[in-house]
């Protein structure tokens, strides 16, 4: 019973943290390690990055666990859905003000989003040659909106 509710939060919410997990359960420590190392052997789950890893159901593929970690992060999603919005690539200082974030937050998860290749870079050539110059759109839009409902994000 414990481990199905386990195993049902963890499909419910891939991507979730360890802390997640035992505020979701209202279980124990002890009790929430011992079941989750439990579905890891028996090949339910996978624990997916260093430091404060994410679990994943075996059945989430192994190419998306990097982009869901990365939209699992609240101002990284709001970054994402306002870019999806929006009919026009978007500079930082616009999504700022949107998502009202500061300047070097936004700036880290911007990087972040880059870097999973989730968000890309472009040149709006209205101020040429300047940082302001650069906007922010999304790198594949529709892939984009269709993995955030598939994986309720």
């Amino acid at each position: 019973m414990r481990k199905d509710n386990i195993l049902k939060i963890i499909e419910r919410t891939p991507g979730i943290s360890y802390n997640e997990i035992v505020r979701e359960s209202n279980l124990s420590n002890g009790v929430v390690s011992h079941y989750i190392l439990s579905l890891m052997e028996g090949g339910n789950i996978e624990k997916y990055g260093e430091g404060r890893p994410k679990y994943f159901h075996s059945k989430i593929p192994a190419k998306y666990r990097n982009i869901i970690s990365v939209l699992r992060n609240d101002t990284n999603l709001s970054i994402v859905k306002l870019l999806l919005k929006s009919e026009s690539a978007l500079t930082s200082k616009e999504i700022c003000k949107e998502i009202d974030k500061s300047a070097s937050t936004v700036s880290v998860s911007l990087k972040n989003l880059q870097n999973s290749s989730i968000v890309e870079r472009k040149i709006l050539n209205r101020n040429k040659k300047l940082a302001s110059d650069i906007g922010y759109t999304p790198k594949q839009r529709m892939f984009l909106r269709d993995f955030l409902v598939k994986y309720k994000i």
